[in-house]
């Protein structure tokens, strides 16, 4: 029994092969299926082994993502640059030079050390195609925690040479130095193993690989096709392992379940492997994506910081108007305290001012008359009008001259009988030959309207 083992794209309908148990830590790795436009979906737990998921398994919140782009959207190529300087400028002068990069591709390209050697670093340049094609893509693939290609997550690349896999209907080959990929692509179904051979030759000769492939891999192809290419391989590569994938590997079989029938004839799919380096490697529509939520959380975070200080402010004022509160209660309990002694003090005040006129010698009239006559001894002031209202003096004199008339109007304010009244005296007036005229007013602070 040949069990299908290919995830669809959305939209599609495959009947699930695993249960549909919640997937709970480590990774959920995407990779392109053997169908075009099929996915498998992956989990690869923190410990265990790796298990294909249905298209209908949920997934635990906060599971980092990994997508694994189609072979057939990258571009790869293996160089060697300086052991010195920078890495990122040495190897995007070498592509410029040979006019190997598209517009938009030295955004994504990521550079993978592979090995140091003789004072050289070879390094293998990927890169997204521009414009990236995103039909065929997972749902919400632009969300993706990490990129990868499928030539770097392959279980058997740290014991291979060379690996054939089917990906989305179309043959790709990767060939490997110490368990790192130096060079992966596309490769047509006529003249592939005479193909390979002169890539190998090629990469001998420039230093990449140390010997032809001594191990060979095969998975994702029928039977038969995988039984041709062995041979042929075995034919170019004279000496070389060659290992097909045939079984599905034991922890996706699933134990004792029975497996529907599956609608298409497909191989079972090798566990992938994730390295310990990652390497990320998004396409302009991810960058962008994550451009707009590293706006968006930077914004948040402002906001959260603004709506922290705003919070800080309302606690503060609230707390200085809760103590301003509490001291203005004591103060209306100390005042409703003296209250009634301070209402009888008002009370006992009225009284006293009522009295004042009969007991405060300087309010009898006489002696008020005779402070305002003592300044006028001599003859030179004539006083013609004095009025005595309550708390109010209004005098109206002649002098002989304007300085006596200043000089009265001095004399009196400087009266100990008369220094409780404000005194408001007009400019003296010409009242004909050798006489001036002045107008003098006088009125206590607790003045009250009224004749006495």
């Amino acid at each position: 029994m040949n069990p299908a083992t290919d995830i669809k794209a959305p939209g599609e309908t495959t009947e699930s092969l695993v249960p549909s148990g919640k997937a709970k830590g480590g990774v959920v790795l995407e990779r392109p299926g053997q169908e075009a436009g099929t996915w498998q979906r992956w989990h690869l737990p923190p410990e265990g082994d790796p298990e294909l998921l249905g298209k209908a398994t949920p997934l635990a919140t906060r599971m980092q993502r990994v997508i694994a782009l189609p072979s057939s959207s990258l571009f790869s190529w293996p160089l060697w640059i300086a052991a010195e300087g920078d890495v990122g400028s040495l190897v995007r002068l070498e592509l410029s030079g040979r006019h190997l990069l598209k517009r938009g591709m030295e955004d994504s390209l990521v550079m993978i050390p592979v090995l140091k050697h003789e004072g050289r670093r070879l390094i293998l340049a990927v890169a997204p195609e521009e414009p990236f094609p995103e039909e065929g893509m997972p749902a919400d693939w632009k969300e993706a925690t990490r990129f990868e290609f499928p030539a770097r997550i392959h279980g058997g690349a740290e014991d291979s040479d060379l690996i054939l896999w089917r990906e989305w209907g179309t043959i790709q080959a990767a060939f490997y130095r110490e368990g790192k990929v130096v060079w992966f692509s596309g490769l047509r179904e006529e003249g592939l193993t005479g193909l390979l051979l002169r890539v190998s030759l090629r990469l001998l000769a420039e230093g990449v690989l140390e010997h032809p492939p001594a191990t060979v891999r095969i998975e994702g192809m029928p039977a038969e096709l995988t039984a041709a290419y062995a041979a042929e391989l075995g034919q170019a590569f004279q000496g070389a392992d060659i290992h097909r994938i045939l079984v599905p590997p034991a922890p996706w079989w699933g134990g004792e379940r029975r497996v529907p029938r599956p609608r298409r004839r497909s191989s079972p799919p090798d566990p992938p492997h994730l390295p310990e380096e990652p390497f990320d490697i998004p396409p302009s529509g991810a960058r962008l994506q994550r451009a707009s939520h590293g706006r968006r959380e930077k914004l948040l975070s402002l906001a959260t910081v603004m709506a922290f200080l705003y919070l800080l402010l309302l606690i503060w004022g609230a707390g200085d108007l809760l103590i301003r509160r509490n001291a203005l209660k004591k103060i209306r309990a100390e005042i409703a305290g003296i209250e009634a002694a301070a209402q009888e003090a008002n009370n006992q005040s009225r009284k006293w001012r009522g009295l004042r006129s009969a007991i405060d010698p300087t309010t009898y009239a006489l002696d008020l008359l005779a402070a305002v006559a003592t300044p006028t001894e001599g003859g030179k002031v004539r006083l013609t009008r004095v009025s005595l209202e309550q708390g109010r003096l209004q005098l109206s004199g002649e002098a002989t001259d304007v300085t006596q008339a200043y000089g009265f109007i001095e004399q009196l304010k400087k009266n100990p009988l008369l220094r409780e009244y404000d005194w408001n005296a007009g400019q003296p007036q010409l009242a004909g030959k050798n006489s001036v005229r002045f107008d003098m007013e006088g009125t206590k602070s607790d003045a009250t309207t009224g004749t006495k």
